[in-house]
């Protein structure tokens, strides 16, 4: 696998392009890079004078590195090849640093709560942090059923903000139902961490925080899930920020397509796989503690 980091603008890269030996440009990945290079450019003339988005050099240059990163390992034989790759993008500034990955594969699946306790899972969604964002929630008893959904949409927020309103509503709802013995389920690690040492340290956050900290009482867990694991709030996040309205579902029946679908999944305990890759440590002894450590199936690179 290849790292990127684009470090020159691109009038500069193509310069360069140009200017480099013929047997570079003959190359098919090459070729296809320079004209994806160039629809990345086309889109974002457009952008700017049909729809008064501003166009900058540095966004376009990561959408072609992140493209770079994603079709390299589609290339034949890329290991003999990723040597004259690299050095036919160093001509052009795009610093292509050669580095070895593995891939770790786990599954996630949403758990029901134990029975007496109900289980809260939220999530925000931001269109461009910040951005259009939303949020949703589900609340479900120990046989996954549901006692309400909800939701919402926030105008324009970051995803943290949005997320953190999302608590607040699940929250405000539960209060309103008079529900105690909540398991609080969220993928953002951050608010996790935030509310199990009961601090908050962004001003952003203040006033929030302090409904968040009104209902405290009403949890008794904090679990931090992967987002594999929350798709039903993340779906139903997603069409808050469509909707553009705040709306609270009392059967399942009234909830979104998307989130119907998930529901039936986590319900019926089945799993969804997470797919991460990182770098591979330099030693091998390094690599082995990391993989005992990850506990998890590794597919090497």
């Amino acid at each position: 696998m290849l790292s990127y980091r684009p470090t020159r603008p691109p009038l500069e890269v193509f310069r360069r392009v140009f200017d480099s030996p013929t047997s570079v440009k003959v190359c098919p990945f090459i070729r296809i890079s320079i004209a994806y290079m160039l629809w990345e450019i086309w889109k974002g003339r457009n952008s700017s004078r049909y729809a008064g988005q501003v166009m900058r050099a540095t966004e376009i240059m990561r959408h072609v590195t992140q493209w770079l990163r994603s079709t390299h390992s589609l290339v034949p034989n890329k290991t003999k090849r990723s040597r004259s790759v690299c050095e036919a993008f160093g001509l052009w500034g795009l610093h292509i640093i050669p580095t070895q990955t593995w891939t770790t594969v786990r599954s996630v699946r949403w758990t029901p709560p134990r029975a007496g306790q109900w289980k809260l899972n939220v999530d925000g969604a931001s269109q461009g942090n910040p951005g259009s964002s939303g949020g949703g929630g589900i609340l479900r008893d120990s046989t996954g059923c549901i006692l309400f959904a909800f939701s919402n949409f926030y105008n324009m927020q970051t995803n943290t903000v949005a997320e953190a309103m999302a608590i607040r509503d699940g929250l405000f709802l539960c209060e309103e139902q008079n529900i105690t013995n909540i398991v609080l389920e969220s993928d953002s690690k951050v608010l996790v961490d935030m509310l199990r040492a009961d601090s908050c340290p962004h001003w952003r956050l203040k006033n929030i925080w302090a409904d968040i900290m009104r209902c405290r009482g009403r949890i008794t867990t904090i679990t931090h899930q992967f987002r594999e694991g929350n798709q039903t709030a993340d779906a139903l996040a997603a069409h808050g920020v469509r909707s553009r309205r705040r709306t609270v579902f009392s059967f399942w029946q009234d909830m979104p397509l998307e989130a119907r679908g998930a529901h039936r999944l986590e319900r019926l305990g089945i799993p969804s796989l997470r797919i991460h890759c990182t770098p591979l440590p330099a030693s091998p002894r390094q690599w082995r503690i990391a993989w005992r450590r990850s506990g998890v199936v590794t597919i090497g690179r």
